[in-house]
């Protein structure tokens, strides 16, 4: 079943069931209302009639001199609004309808204390009518006693049928608004159907891995939200898929060739191809190629299990200085070989993070700045609201474009780069601890700019 039938489903569901709870309570709000204002006609009509005979008859006889035929509008329809005149004994004196209660001539003895006292009755039963009625009871102009009483009433039936009359008004109201809903709900269940049924196609497409594709979708909400992060995970999975081809095909080159050369030298052994002599110097050159493939290897574990989260998280609170002055102790020998000055000024920040890892990224960093700086390497620290800035600079060439956009990818190397693998881990160290780096070209050289969030 497609969701643009489920969602036409449960919007008639819904409409229908919001008609038939809203058509319940209509119905019996109507009835009451219908029934309050046939009492309020019979309590004025007959308080007219009681004002015309009360104190003026004198014995239960006079009350056949009493004649009424009473009408009145209820919900914009004619209902009759009957009378009937009862002594005290519930004899019926005067009807002004002939036999209305099934030939019956007495009031039921059961309301026969209703009769001799004044008031309106939502529903009683005069013989086996449902009636709405109102009492006024007639005193003698003699004695000042009551002598028998005027009952004006209706029938509930009538009332029913006007309620019914007026429910019909509602219910073709109702047929109108479903027709118009179901229009609606078939424009509006296309709306959203329609953008997920492109997103499927999309889908489709990538999963044929076709990446890149975009959905276009012209919508708002959360519909468009949708639509925009799908484009982006689109664009992040081309991106990801691009990357990790070429990172395979560069550890497929940077370990081939380490495997090329140990695989000749052993060879060239094994088969007597290198005379006696050169072969201590073949020996070294197969241990040598040994460690690099190595190193290679271990790098890239490493930096997988930092991007993979598999690394255990030991963050702690540290100071950005003695972590730098830590790692100028480690390089200082390598700064005195080449009489390189370094300087280390600013804030001295507390940061959450990792002492291991951390120093290791900065270590790649000043590793880079030794191998190309001239005579300087400078580290400034500056704390800016709720996180820190960290410069680090050195005064050597400058970087090209092509360096600035691959240089913290895996295996890419400057002119005197290793294994192409420092960077990216780095990189990686400081997103791990939710930071940012980036590298730029100053006047006087290039400059790393770390930013991490302080304590």
């Amino acid at each position: 079943m497609s969701i643009r039938f489920k969602l036409i489903i449960s919007y008639m569901m819904l409409v229908f069931i919001s008609f038939s709870i809203i058509g319940v309570f209509f119905n019996l709000m109507i009835r009451d209302f219908l029934i309050n204002e046939a009492r309020q006609n019979l309590i004025r009509q007959g308080t007219v009639i009681q004002r015309l005979y009360n104190g003026r008859i004198s014995t239960p006889e006079a009350l056949q001199s009493i004649r009424y035929m009473p009408k009145f509008w209820v919900g914009g329809r004619i209902l009759d609004g009957d009378l009937i005149v009862v002594d005290l004994n519930g004899d019926i004196v005067y009807s002004s309808r002939q036999n209305p209660f099934g030939g019956g001539n007495r009031i039921e003895y059961a309301i026969l204390d209703k009769i001799t006292k004044e008031g309106s009755y939502n529903s009683i039963k005069i013989g086996n009518t449902d009636v709405v009625a109102a009492v006024f009871p007639i005193i003698s102009n003699l004695n000042g006693k009551v002598i028998g009483s005027i009952v004006m009433y209706t029938l509930v039936k009538g009332i029913k049928i006007a309620s019914l009359q007026i429910v019909g008004v509602l219910l073709k109201g109702i047929l109108l608004s479903g027709i118009v809903s179901l229009i609606i709900g078939y424009f509006l269940s296309k709306s959203i159907s329609a953008p997920i049924a492109k997103l499927t196609e999309v889908v489709e497409k990538i999963k044929d891995k076709k990446f890149g594709e975009k959905v276009n979708i012209k919508s708002d909400g959360e519909i468009k939200l949708l639509a925009d992060a799908f484009n982006e995970m689109s664009v992040e999975l081309r991106n990801y898929y691009t990357s990790q081809r070429r990172f395979l095909q560069n550890a497929s080159h940077e370990l081939k060739t380490p495997l090329m050369s140990i695989q000749g030298y052993a060879e060239g052994i094994k088969d007597g191809v290198i005379e006696k002599d050169d072969i201590p110097k073949s020996l070294d050159i197969i241990i040598d190629e040994s460690k690099r493939l190595r190193d290679i290897v271990n790098d890239l574990m490493y930096l997988t299990k930092i991007e993979t989260n598999q690394e255990g998280i030991k963050k702690h609170k540290e100071y950005l200085k003695d972590i730098f002055e830590e790692c100028i102790e480690k390089i200082m020998p390598q700064l005195n070989k080449k009489n390189i000055k370094i300087s280390l000024s600013g804030d001295d920040v507390n940061v959450k993070c990792d002492r291991t890892k951390l120093m290791q990224a900065f270590m790649n960093i000043l590793s880079n700045g030794v191998r190309y700086a001239k005579t300087s390497i400078d580290i400034e620290i500056k704390k800016i609201k709720d996180y820190v800035e960290v410069k680090i600079k050195n005064d050597g060439r400058k970087f090209t474009e092509e360096e600035l956009k691959n240089m913290f990818e895996r295996f890419y190397k400057g002119d005197e780069g290793e294994t192409g693998l420092g960077l990216a881990i780095t990189k990686a160290i400081i997103e791990w601890h939710e930071g940012t780096i980036e590298a730029f070209n100053t006047d006087g050289g290039v400059c790393f700019l770390i930013k991490l969030n302080v304590v």
